[in-house]
Formats: structure tokens, C-alpha cells, sequence
């Protein structure tokens, strides 16, 4: 596993277009040999339970995810992502894991000392990147091999749009440094459910012309119908012999 990720580059998976153009392809790894583990907030909730089921019918196990409603890294006082990180790591010595995070973190920011960084502005995204930092380079210290991160998909609200972006930019300009490039991967769950890439879809025609739901009505979270597609384009892009 370690050797294979050795010689991988960050991508950004919406059809595997390369960051690093050195990187061809995503890694793959044999079914039932890499202990997979999903976290993340509201987003994750209904992905990480799709994402179980469909790695369970892949025979790749175990394949644990947790998600925690209404959470962040802007406020660790309500719902401390750094501890229980520490501990979920721990517990499922994971190998791979997959990450959404940064749904709920369009607030007020709240530091390590207790200060409260209004959010928006320069001031809020250096405050923010270091959270980000923190959180991948937990990963790292675990010795993960493979860190998927989920980019946040187009969102219906304009404000939430924005918000969206700059998780995304700073997600994408962290995991791309040095130290974290070759375990890292970026994947554009949009590339799965949305019509055109960056604008929000509710629906998409499945093979039959049927319309599917892919995304909640609140305009930011994913429906059943499209964390099912997320959850099946990660076993076919991550992992060989299903």
C-alpha cells in the first residue's frame, strides 16, 4: 500500500483531471485490503451511509463512517473535530479515509485561545486554512496512506456558493504543498450528479429518462439519489477487482 502511494500525485477526480501532470490515473487498491474510514459533518451523513453499503458489496472491509450533524472546525467549544478525529483514527487504524467537511463553517470563527474571528475576509481565511491544516496534517502524523477530500458541490444560494469556493480553494492549495501532495487526493463529487460543471443540479435523468433527486431541497446537501452516485464512482475509482 505505502509503496503504491509512493509514486501517486494529487488529482482533482471530476473524470480524473490532473493537478500534478505527472498523476494519470487514481490509485486502486485490492478489495478487502485497505480498512476505509469516512468523517465529515451533514454532508457526510447520508453519503457515509451510501458509501458503506456500496464498499460492503465490493468486499472491501472494514468500512466505517461517521458524520456529526451541524458540525465544523470554526467552533470546537460545540463539537471538537480535532479530538474526535484523534479518536476515530485510533480506533479504526484506517488506511484510507474520505473527508467532507466545511458545509456548516460559514461563521464565526473561534480560536485555540478563545479569541472569535468575525467570518468573511482575509482575516477569516488564514484562521481557517490553519483549522485545514491541522485536521490533513492528523492524517499525516496517522500514517494514512490515502486521504480522499471531498470539494463541497455547487450550492443553490449564491452566499453559500461563495462560501463553497473558498473551502475549496484552501482545501485544494493545502493539500497540494509538499508534504501532503502524494496522499492527498481532491474529488469533485459534482462530477457525478451536476449537468454542467459549477451549477447546481436537483435532479438528473437516469439511463430510463426518470427523474432522480440528487440533491436535498435546502439546496446544499446531497439526496439519497446522488450520495449513491458518489458512493459508486468512489469504489470504481479507488478500487480494482470489484
Amino acid at each position: 500500500m505505502k509503496k503504491l502511494l509512493q509514486c501517486c500525485a494529487m488529482m482533482v477526480l471530476a473524470g480524473l483531471v490532473a493537478v500534478n501532470a505527472a498523476a494519470e490515473e487514481a490509485p486502486e487498491f485490492p478489495q478487502g485490503s485497505t480498512p476505509v474510514l469516512m468523517v465529515g459533518d451533514s454532508m457526510m451523513r447520508i453519503l457515509g451511509a451510501n458509501m458503506e453499503k456500496e464498499f460492503r458489496q465490493a468486499g472491501i472491509q472494514p468500512a466505517v463512517a461517521f458524520s456529526s450533524l451541524g458540525s465544523g472546525l470554526v467552533r470546537p467549544s460545540v463539537f471538537n473535530w480535532f479530538n474526535r478525529l484523534d479518536e476515530l483514527l485510533k480506533e479504526n487504524k484506517p488506511e484510507t479515509v474520505f473527508v467532507a467537511l466545511g458545509t456548516n463553517d460559514k461563521q464565526a470563527l473561534e480560536t485555540e485561545d478563545g479569541a472569535i474571528v468575525p467570518y468573511g475576509g482575509p482575516a477569516w481565511e488564514s484562521a481557517y486554512r490553519e483549522c485545514i491544516a491541522r485536521f490533513m496534517d492528523q492524517l499525516l502524523a496517522a500514517d494514512v496512506d490515502l486521504v480522499v477530500w471531498f470539494l463541497l458541490p455547487p450550492m443553490k444560494d449564491p452566499a453559500v456558493q461563495e462560501h463553497a469556493q473558498i473551502v475549496n480553494r484552501i482545501a485544494t492549495e493545502l493539500a497540494g504543498e509538499e508534504a501532503r501532495k502524494d496522499k492527498f487526493f481532491l474529488y469533485d463529487m459534482a462530477s457525478c450528479f451536476s449537468r454542467k460543471p459549477g451549477v447546481y443540479s436537483q435532479y438528473m435523468m437516469d439511463q430510463s429518462g426518470a427523474a432522480i433527486m440528487v440533491r436535498d431541497p435546502d439546496g446544499i446537501h446531497l439526496a439519497v439519489g446522488g450520495a449513491k452516485a458518489v458512493a459508486k464512482a468512489c469504489v470504481k475509482n479507488f478500487y480494482k477487482d470489484r
